[in-house]
């Protein structure tokens, strides 16, 4: 009876173990690729999945105030999502012409493709046949406008801005990382002895035209350098990045990179 006993138990344990192998975890986003698009483990596998029904400025886009609202709906977006547990539902496509996996994301009570457009960091845009929640996203797309929030506020012109003494002194062009090479760098210092004010300055990649990144209000005090990651975030060199998910800088034809006032007067440029 003692052995038989024993035996049912381990094969109780056997199957519960099993079970719990089989059984799916939740999806859970690994990394944020841009506004509207993340990297997700689901049970195990590494999926793009693209979100339905909208639509965010592009990182690579060459007008200073659509760059720098791609920038804030990539942060944004890293802030809901990254790192966290998801849930993804599926309207009719499977997939995109990319092969991306086309879905509305769910993180707690949030509704983040809504919440995108709600925040003005996103257009509602109909890709048919998906149009499950279309009436609710261009609900928060009005919602957006009428508060004149991100996409939908009024560009004010930026006051001219003099910046002096300020160089880029280093490309870090050879990164580390596989692949994307998130951490490659371009180092910028104020080599005077004032203070100066970089918000509104973009720096580029004019070789390629693109990415851009544009600083938000910041002082570049005398004799401090900072550093603009491709797609990493380090506080101590002022936790600035591209938010671009590839490899930016070329190893073998090097690149050029421009920086320029918030008035698109070239301040200074370097290759490697």
């Amino acid at each position: 009876m003692k052995v038989k006993y024993l035996s049912t138990i381990l094969v109780l344990f056997l199957l519960i173990l099993a079970i719990s192998c089989a059984a799916p975890t939740a999806p859970l986003v690994t990394r944020v690729i841009d506004g509207d698009t993340a990297e997700v483990n689901i049970s195990g596998t590494i999926y793009k999945v693209r979100y339905i029904g909208i639509d965010t400025p592009e990182l690579d886009d060459t007008r200073a105030e659509y760059c720098a609202l791609a920038q804030e709906a990539t942060r944004f977006n890293r802030q809901l999502v990254e790192g966290k547990t998801v849930r993804l539902e599926k309207d009719v496509s499977e997939t995109d012409k990319y092969g991306r996996l086309l879905r509305y994301v769910y993180v707690d009570d949030i509704f983040v493709n809504a919440e995108l457009v709600r925040q003005g960091l996103a257009w509602a845009k109909t890709y048919e046949p998906d149009t499950k929640y279309q009436d609710t996203l261009e609900k928060a797309e009005t919602e957006a406008r009428q508060d004149k929030k991100g996409i939908w506020r009024e560009i004010q012109p930026s006051p001219p801005t003099i910046v002096q003494n300020v160089h880029i002194t280093y490309i870090f062009y050879d990164g580390l990382v596989p692949h994307v090479e998130s951490d490659e760098y371009v180092e910028i210092t104020n080599l005077g002895d004032q203070p100066q004010d970089l918000t509104g300055c973009m720096l580029r990649d004019i070789s390629d035209g693109y990415p851009s990144f544009t600083f938000p209000s910041y002082i570049l005090a005398p004799g401090k350098s900072i550093r603009v990651y491709t797609n990493e975030y380090h506080p101590e060199w002022g936790g600035f990045s591209f938010e671009y998910s590839q490899a930016i800088w070329n190893n073998t034809e090097p690149d050029v990179a421009v920086l320029y006032d918030n008035q698109g007067k070239e301040v200074s440029r370097k290759s490697y």
